[in-house]
């Protein structure tokens, strides 16, 4: 399993630096803050929609890394999955405002495209 090192630097790169923003200003947080951001995590609704979407992308960029095919596909199916929640989530959400449901199906289009 060879690891190409300009992969290796971008890897770090693009999932390094916002893992440590989003930490730090975890950190930062006060105990009310932690407990509703905890709270917004562990929903079925993140977790379906959001989750599976970062957790598809960081497979597809592990293949990139590793050369392993059984990981992009994987990373393709949990793209996908959150990808069709994330749609049903916009649709729902189209009641109460347009212009973020807008947005974020644009955010996924641009997600999915990328990857």
């Amino acid at each position: 399993m060879n690891i190409d090192t300009g992969s290796l630097v971008t890897f770090i790169i693009m999932w390094g630096i916002p893992t440590f923003l989003v930490i730090r200003s975890y950190l930062k947080m006060d105990t009310d803050d932690k407990k509703s951001t905890l709270n917004n995590f562990k929903s079925r609704r993140f977790i379906l929609t959001i989750g599976f979407i970062i957790i598809g992308v960081l497979f597809i960029h592990l293949d990139i890394l590793f050369t392993n095919t059984i990981i992009k596909i994987s990373g393709i199916g949990l793209l996908l999955i959150g990808g069709i929640f994330s749609t049903i989530a916009t649709i729902d959400m189209w009641k109460f405002s347009k212009i973020k449901s807008l947005l974020n199906l644009i955010l996924i289009s641009i997600a999915v495209f990328l990857s």
